[in-house]
């Protein structure tokens, strides 16, 4: 039986962009067993991802001992895989995969190279979720990058039903908002795009995603707009259902954005202006759009007039 292991440090959009290249693994080998390696926050994106088998915790950003590695390299040998993949190039990681004496090592060029035996070179305007699918030529697969997909449990779809319902909005359907709480783009502008929204859709409820650390802004926002509703998935699997029961998805760059891209919600990215838009979303899809902060400038700047254009344009 062939093991593969993927190393994927990053957050749960990280792991989303990773999930088209493990269902790729998967199909072509069905009996292969896949593991993947990643940092304690991003551990419950494998909630709605059915191609992993095992899924092992390693803060890739923490200052990791010598004891630390060592743990890991022993779980990496005591499973003797036949390959391993790693998103970011990585001394370190590199150095700990090279120990464990895994035959096949593959990456993108960068540091400690020559511990790896294949060397992908990445194109940075790239969709990020096809430059990591490109990994997989050093395995001898061409196949196109599929798109990104999750699977959702049951109970997770009859919560956000049961949340529609509790919000009465079953049958009129909704737009929702994900202001995020690193995005800096300020409660007043989310007030301007939500309320120009209510004048020209009195019937179409808005709804804002309550999540870790926004809770200020959102106060600010349900000052400002009347009838604004909140809901609070406790989970990725909640949440997810519920941006894929929406009309329309509004936020900003973020995790949850590439649950936006993953579900196929009609969706309007706010995106700061470090990364090419084209990296983080599947611009060519048509009911993907977005507007991006000016190269020096903060998200903050972005007018909530240039976001209204971009949602009632064609």
């Amino acid at each position: 039986m062939m093991r593969i292991l993927a190393l994927v440090p990053g957050g749960t959009g990280d792991q989303l962009l990773f999930f088209p290249t493990l269902d790729t693994l998967k199909q072509q080998y069905p009996n292969a067993e896949i593991d993947v390696v990643v940092e304690p926050r991003a551990m419950a994106a494998y909630r709605v991802c059915q191609s992993v088998n095992r899924v092992l915790k390693f803060d890739f950003k923490d200052r990791n001992s010598l004891a630390d590695f060592g743990n890991l390299l022993g779980t990496i040998r005591d499973r003797e895989y036949d390959a391993a993949i790693i998103t970011q190039p990585s001394f370190s990681v590199n150095i700990l995969l090279w120990l464990s004496g895994i035959p096949k090592r593959i990456s993108f060029a960068g540091q400690g190279d020559f511990l790896l035996t294949d060397i992908i070179t990445a194109d940075p305007e790239e969709y990020a979720a096809v430059q990591k699918h490109n990994l997989l030529m050093a395995i001898n697969i061409q196949k196109l990058c599929p798109p990104i997909k999750v699977t959702l449990p049951k109970n997770d779809l009859d919560w956000a039903a049961s949340e529609q319902k509790r919000l009465g909005i079953q049958k009129s359907g909704f737009i929702l908002l994900n202001c995020g709480a690193y995005a800096n783009y300020p409660a007043d502008s989310w007030a301007t795009i939500a309320l120009d929204m209510q004048a020209k859709l009195p019937n179409l409820p808005i709804v804002a995603i309550d999540s870790v650390n926004n809770a200020d802004l959102l106060k600010n926002l349900t000052a400002k707009v009347p009838n604004l509703l909140i809901t609070s998935p406790t989970d990725i699997g909640k949440l997810t259902a519920f941006i894929a029961a929406a009309n329309l998805f509004i936020c900003a760059e973020g995790d949850a954005m590439q649950l936006g891209v993953a579900v196929g919600t009609a969706l309007v990215a706010i995106l700061g202006a470090n990364t090419p838009a084209g990296s983080l979303l599947p611009i060519a899809e048509k009911r993907i759009k977005y507007v991006q902060a000016i190269a020096g400038k903060p998200l903050k700047e972005i007018s909530p007039q240039t976001v209204l254009a971009k949602i009632w344009e064609g």
